[in-house]
Formats: C-alpha cells, structure tokens, sequence
C-alpha cells in the first residue's frame, strides 16, 4: 500500500524561535488574536508576554507604569490586554450577582458607607452593615451562591474598611475600633483605635496601620 498523503512541513517552522518574535513583533492586537486561531503551536507563540508588553503598556489599567515597570506580574500580559480592551468597548456581563435590602432608622442623620470588598480565591469578602461576609464564588465564576459561606462581626457601626492578609481579616469600624479575624477558625479580637470612623487600614508584619476621620494614624502591633 502506498504511504498515506502527508503536507510538507512548514518553512516557517524552520526559522528560530527570535526570528519568529520578532515577526510577530510587528502584529497588532487583531492580527495578534487571529494568528492564534491558526493552531496550538502558533497559539502558544502568540501568546508569549513578550509580545504583548507593548501593546499592554498603551491600554487602559493593564497593570503597567508609566516607566514601564510591572505591577501584575502573575497575570498573562494578553489576559490584561483583553480585560483592558473589553473595558474600553464596554463589552460585559451585565448582571446582578448580589443585592440586599438596607432598613434605613433615621433617615436625617443617618448615612450608608459603600460595601467594601476583596476577592481572595473562591471566596468574595463584602461588608454588609457592621458584619463582613464570605461568598463562595461559583464554578466558572459565573456568579456568587446566595447564602455566605461566613460571618465576621464585632463592630456596634458599619465597617468602613478591611484588608485580607496571611490569613486574617483587619477591618476598622464607624465605632473607632479595629477588629482581628482569623479566616478559618474562631479567633478575633477587637481594640479601641480611635475617637472617629476608621476610614483606611492595612496589616503588614504584623503591625496594624490605620487612620481616622479624627486626624490621627495609629501603628498598633
């Protein structure tokens, strides 16, 4: 039987891995998404950070300095250059994936703080009124389940702000106090910071930075 009918390779295939970047150099961002519809090999080409610093550092909130210098180097350039894009065109999933009601006592005095929030993994971490809660985020992320997962409290006001790290919860309150939980057990604890509304706090080193609408920054460890 005769050899089955099989294409010659590709003389492209032949040139060195430089020469092919430097070819792609000169694509734009079409042209770059389109050359990696081709097949697995020149997806993976296409794909390379490389390629895309320089059309990343031209976009919108891509992670990139003035100077040039890197802030999320963990995430793929194109991936950026994507969401960047998307951003820009307005294309996005418009859709409703958490809402609450809010029972308002004093409506001349009283004011509502947005929530805060920080995504960690599978779980989105929102404040609602004086509690901070833990939603696991669906498969796909597609959406939040509708029940949380967990729930931080210690404040007597609303939680103004909160920062996740190692592990833990910092949050500061309208009350002036600053809580410490821990993710994944029981342990919290609360001190008295400030005279006002915590309105910034982060946790490094285990030092506690934060500050107050009462013109005052704390260092507590």
């Amino acid at each position: 039987a005769s050899p089955p009918f099989s294409s010659p390779p590709s003389p492209l295939w032949a040139l060195p891995e430089e020469l092919l970047l430097l070819i792609c150099s000169y694509l734009d961002v079409q042209a770059l998404g389109r050359l990696g519809q081709v097949c697995r090999r020149l997806r993976f080409l296409s794909s390379r950070d490389l390629l895309w610093r320089r059309i990343a550092r031209g976009c919108l909130n891509s992670g990139f300095t003035q100077l040039g210098t890197d802030l999320a180097a963990g995430i793929p350039v194109k991936e950026r250059v994507k969401v960047s894009q998307n951003w820009r065109h307005g294309r996005c999933q418009r859709e409703t994936v958490l809402k609450w009601k809010c029972k308002q006592v004093a409506p001349l005095s009283s004011t509502f703080l947005m929530p805060w929030m920080e995504l960690d993994g599978e779980y989105l971490y929102l404040s609602q009124a004086e509690n901070i809660q833990a939603y696991r985020v669906s498969p796909g992320g597609t959406g939040l389940q509708r029940h949380p997962q967990a729930i931080f409290s210690g404040h007597q006001e609303d939680v103004c702000r909160f920062v996740l790290v190692n592990s833990h919860i910092v949050s500061g309150g309208g009350d002036g106090n600053i809580v410490l939980h821990k993710i994944r057990g029981s342990y919290s604890f609360k001190f008295s910071a400030h005279e006002q509304e915590v309105n910034c706090v982060d946790f490094q080193g285990g030092l506690i930075v934060s500050g107050s609408r009462d013109r005052t920054a704390k260092v507590s460890s």
